[in-house]
């Protein structure tokens, strides 16, 4: 159009002077005036030249002729110069048609397109799977298009004229949304705005919303409105949240939003403890049973863990086997509470596929702000009390404190020191007589290791769970039992072949593939008598998985030897081991015995049910810890074969024993 604007129609400008009259009027004038000029003229002049009449009619002849030539060519010009005019008026008038032929062609056109873009305009607002609807400065909604009405579930009689903010806006929105209109009209463009309508069954449907103003003839008219629904995003969005904060196997959140609540928690100051949980030997049930096992225990203990701790604390699984919890309370007595209150809730044991697996768990706490001001040394600092209660004997709970910090720095001094302890002789072994009760005949001895570092004596409760944790207990106790079994033979030699002896072997060892095959070979490579040589093992190296250690144990047996459980009743099912287990005796821990002269405590009462028990079995019954002749003559009561303790003789070296005998 800006085309037409600019163009001035040459018809309109052109000037011919083309008037019939007026040409008319000019031609006969010209001609009048012309012939009456001649007649008065030409008879004057004739009669100054011609005297003679015959003269004068022959020049009046002659005069007719030349008049009739000049009227001939004044008329000739005459109409020359008017046809040229028209001539020229006719072909700029073709040229104006002819433009004006073409604008006319270029506004049908203008108007054929138009009328298409109207159509399009129309058949996207009708078509378009988007919410599209213009609103006016009253707030009423002039138009909305058939997705619109589908998604809402309105028609378009039910909102037109009706105020958008009071039909599909929830309470919480209106107020919000109030003035959109006058912050649109000051230029400021809604784009990209999140939010919900609600549908006429009260439903809410996430919409990103674009607005802006529709102006005609530099008047604003109404506002359109689009908005995309995206509810499938929101979903997404969410899928794409719990994957990245929440754990998929338990459904628990995971390290990274638990670090982000606990750095919340940091920042508004609060006071809080972080309760660090891993579930003990969990790795012996992936390694028995099969990973798939595994995530069904793992699902298991989330369940006893979300039932058994409060909502109001946060509970997350952070990797593997280890939880941890956030508990807004601060004082130990109150935190005791909530750990015993969870310890319980875990259960004793759990089944699956005729396994038997006992659950416990070793818990390490770190709080806030008492033992750190940060999120790393706090996480640390629970990762540090929960191995210190690994090391203490699992299934229990430790507060951190700086001597825990103190304590790992001694050992890792003490482990550095240990890896030199074979090669340079510093191991030794002591042996302990186990006496008939009866007769106080020497029956056996147990083998315990000693360690002498620069003529200092480190006891065995130092440094063997170092070894366990640093993995050099698998070679420290690889030489105590080939060292042991090289005693056997030469007690054998010397004719004691009745002399037992005793040998612990870890559960390191015991769980271990590698280490315990290495064992076999070495029992293999010794010819002794094995039935006098008995395995001392203790319910903590078998409760992670009965029947991975029956087979084990098996092997031991199909030797000759003899298969003990040391410190019987100190942990979790013992008369469920007495029956599945293969043992052919039992050890009685020195904290029963200790206690026997406490008449009707319940130390005895376990006692005396043991002894009873065993005797049915066919088990025998050895007694450590025996410090007092009332003991002794306690157990002796009760059918207890055989004992050890300071009372007969401590640890001393074999020599002693030798002369003894």
């Amino acid at each position: 159009m800006s085309d037409l604007k600019k163009k001035e129609f040459i018809i309109k400008n052109m000037d011919y002077n083309i008037n019939p009259n007026k040409e008319g009027a000019i031609i006969a004038g010209a001609y009048g005036i012309f012939g009456l000029l001649w007649i008065i003229l030409s008879d004057e002049l004739l009669l100054t030249f011609f005297q003679d009449v015959n003269q004068y009619k022959q020049a009046q002849t002659y005069k007719g002729w030349f008049y009739v030539l000049i009227n001939i060519v004044l008329i000739y010009y005459l109409v020359w110069q008017r046809s040229v005019r028209i001539k020229k008026a006719l072909r700029d008038l073709n040229i104006t048609y002819g433009e004006l032929q073409a604008t006319c062609e270029e506004l049908v056109s203008i108007e054929e397109e138009l009328t298409d873009q109207k159509k399009f305009n129309e058949k996207i607002f009708m078509e378009s799977r988007v919410i599209m609807g213009t609103w006016g400065e009253d707030g009423k909604i002039k138009r909305i298009n058939p997705y619109a009405q589908e998604i809402l579930g309105y028609t378009s009689a039910e909102l037109v004229n009706e105020k958008w903010v009071d039909v599909i806006l929830s309470d919480e929105l209106k107020e919000v949304n109030s003035n959109r209109y006058e912050e649109i009209s000051e230029g400021i463009h809604v784009k990209n705005h999140a939010g919900q309508l609600l549908t006429k069954d009260g439903d809410k449907v996430d919409i990103i919303w674009n607005s802006s103003l529709l102006t005609y003839n530099n008047k604003i008219s109404e506002v359109l409105s689009i908005g995309t629904v995206i509810t499938e995003q929101k979903v997404l969005e969410e899928k794409l949240r719990k994957v990245a904060y929440y754990d998929h196997l338990t459904g628990l959140p995971n390290r990274i939003c638990f670090e982000e609540e606990v750095k919340r928690l940091i920042d508004s100051g609060e006071k809080f403890a972080l309760v660090y949980i891993d579930i003990d030997n969990f790795k012996q049930i992936n390694d028995t049973l099969g990973h798939s096992v595994g995530d069904k225990f793992l699902k298991h203990m989330s369940e006893k863990l979300i039932e058994t701790i409060k909502t109001e604390s946060r509970l997350s699984r952070l990797s593997g086997d280890e939880f941890a919890v956030i508990y807004h309370k601060t004082e130990k007595k109150e935190l005791e509470d909530e750990l015993y209150t969870l310890t319980e809730g875990l259960g004793k044991s759990w089944e699956i596929l005729n396994h038997e697996f006992f659950l416990t768990a070793s818990i390490g706490i770190s709080i806030y702000p008492k033992d750190c001001k940060d999120l790393t040394t706090l996480f640390k600092n629970a990762d540090i009390a929960m191995y210190k209660a690994k090391k203490e004997g699992k299934d229990r709970y430790v507060f951190f404190d700086e001597d825990i910090l103190q304590d790992n720095t001694e050992n890792a001094i003490l482990a550095n020191k240990l890896k030199h302890a074979l090669d340079n002789n510093e191991l030794f072994l002591f042996y302990q007589p186990q006496y008939n009760l009866d007769s106080g005949k020497i029956t056996g001895v147990e083998v315990l290791v000693r360690w002498r570092h620069e003529d200092k004596l480190i006891p065995p409760s130092r440094f063997i769970p170092i070894a366990e944790d640093t993995g050099q207990i698998y070679e420290i106790e690889y030489w105590i039992i080939e060292t042991a079994i090289q005693q056997k033979k030469i007690f054998e030699t010397l004719g004691n072949y009745d002399l037992t002896i005793s040998i612990n072997l870890s559960s390191k060892s015991l769980c271990s593939d590698t280490n315990f095959y290495n064992l076999e070979k070495l029992f293999l490579s010794y010819e002794v008598d094995y039935t006098h040589i008995t395995i001392e093992i203790t319910e903590t190296a078998i409760i992670s998985d009965i029947n991975y250690a029956v087979s084990r144990l098996n092997k031991l047996r199909e030797l000759g030897m003899k298969i003990s459980l040391d410190d019987f009743g100190t942990g979790f099912s013992s008369l469920t081991h007495l029956r599945e287990l293969p043992i052919d005796q039992v050890k009685l821990d020195r904290s029963f015995i200790q206690s026997v002269e406490v008449e009707d405590s319940k130390e005895v009462v376990i006692i005396k049910a043991i002894l009873y028990l065993a005797l049915d079995l066919n088990y025998e019954v050895v007694a450590e810890g025996i410090e007092t002749s009332d003991q002794l003559d306690f157990l002796k009561k009760y059918k207890c074969q055989t004992g050890q303790g300071y009372l007969f003789c401590k640890p001393v070296p074999i020599e002693t024993v030798m002369a003894g005998i």
